[in-house]
């Protein structure tokens, strides 16, 4: 067993040492590294809003205090496509050896120009967080490489206004981008009318449908419920939002489930459903989508200084079920030695608990669920001790030894590299 695990190690290695080589690939996983002090405020004020404990949940309302709160949140993880386009752009246009700050800025202003306006009864035009968030996070993959391509291509081209000599180098970089970035916003216009003339409205529509639509038809049986949470996940490994594509469709069917769950449960009478949203999250994704708390562990002991201190900062948000720096900080997306463990893990997690359901080891679940709970405490308020026993001893385990094999080699290349690192500036 050892050496077989082993032998995909040394293959998803040889993966990974291919993919480090790209520049595409890199400056995506560089970009959301680069994101992680954006993420961790987010997940912080994630947590401290989310409480559901009903004397706080009162004082926070009547006070008014919870929509100052819900600032920081709006601001960061609901614009994280918008600061993730600027910083892939950013990294991108670094490794053709270009000024990165003009790339990020016009990719970010394409990412804005290319996503929808919102006009309300009022005649008011916004932009809403509906696409700026986790949902818009592949579109801004796709803008932030492909104008940062074309950003480089016009500079190679030579298509700028040169200064004279003697300009400061600020005022020289800024007019060389000019020409560029006039170029660009046409490209940019071209893709925002041609998607408008279309049943998809904007490149956003177009990439939420394209998934959405073949799955519109999809039930609730144990088979549909479980093609959807791997889905998810595969979706999240490309920066996709699995949730966002995948939820739509089945969370009001879930939902109903759980209601009725709920109903039957203040009647005092048998719950009629399994399966449903409640099930999901307290199972499949206990401490966030890939059931990420044994990595997060891991991390705690980890070689590299870099994962130590990942673990660390993401520790208190995991255990609440918010795991946005573990998959952006690691990086999860992309990372071909991660793709086993975090889709493997929930399905394992989920089928177990469903088993032990259905022999009547664990109960069913009320069909309450908070977010921002701790598992154990979430498990306890949805089913009792049992569930509550199960995640925290049966679980947490788990995940660790699923992602242990994977992790220890990621931490070992990590560690070589800030070995060489260290090396090189003692030399220097």
């Amino acid at each position: 067993m050892t050496l077989e695990v082993n032998k995909l190690g040394e293959k998803l290695q040889r993966i990974t040492n291919i993919l480090k080589k790209n520049k595409y690939i890199n400056a995506i996983s560089d970009g959301l590294i680069a994101l992680f002090p954006i993420l961790m405020i987010g997940a912080f004020f994630t947590i401290f809003n989310g409480l559901a404990w009903e004397p706080w949940v009162q004082f926070m309302e009547k006070s008014g205090i919870k929509q100052v709160v819900s600032l920081p949140v709006q601001l960061t993880t609901n614009m994280i496509a918008v600061y993730a386009t600027f910083s892939i752009a950013y990294k991108l246009a670094e490794s053709f050896d270009k000024d990165g700050f003009s790339a990020g800025f016009i990719a970010m202003i394409s990412f804005l120009i290319v996503t929808p306006l919102t006009t309300f009864e009022d005649g008011t035009i916004a932009l809403t967080f509906s696409w700026t968030g986790a949902g818009g996070l592949f579109v801004s993959f796709v803008i932030a490489l492909f104008i940062t391509r074309i950003y480089v291509l016009l500079i190679d081209k030579d298509l700028v206004i040169k200064m004279p000599k003697g300009v400061p180098p600020t005022t020289t970089k800024a007019f060389a981008g000019l020409i560029p970035m006039i170029v660009i916003v046409f490209i940019d216009l071209a893709i925002y009318f041609g998607f408008k003339a279309t049943s998809f409205e904007s490149i956003h529509g177009f990439v939420y449908n394209l998934l959405q639509i073949p799955l519109s038809n999809l039930g609730n049986t144990l088979l549909v419920f479980l093609f959807l949470k791997i889905l998810t996940n595969i979706l999240w490994m490309f920066g996709i939002h699995g949730g966002l594509v995948m939820y739509s469709i089945a969370v009001p069917l879930w939902l109903s489930m759980d209601y009725a769950n709920i109903e039957a449960y203040a009647a005092g009478g048998s719950l009629p459903y399994i399966l449903g949203y409640a099930f999901g999250m307290l199972y499949f994704q206990f401490s966030g989508t890939g059931n990420t708390i044994g990595l997060n562990l891991l991390m705690l002991k980890a070689k590299s200084k870099r994962y130590r201190t990942l673990g660390k900062l993401a520790l208190p948000a995991g255990i609440c079920g918010v795991n946005e720096p573990i998959i952006f900080g690691t990086p999860i997306i992309m990372n071909p030695m991660l793709v086993i463990p975090f889709i493997g893990c929930p399905l394992i997690s989920g089928l177990l608990a469903y088993i032990l359901t259905i022999i009547g080891i664990l109960p069913r679940l009320n069909g309450v669920f908070m977010f921002g709970i701790p598992f154990g405490l979430s498990g306890f308020l949805a089913g009792g001790w049992r569930v509550a026993l199960f995640q925290l001893v049966i679980l947490v385990p788990l995940s660790y030894f699923c992602y242990l094999p994977f992790f220890k080699k990621m931490d070992t290349i990590a560690y070589a590299e800030e070995q060489q690192e260290v090396e090189k500036n003692a030399i220097a």
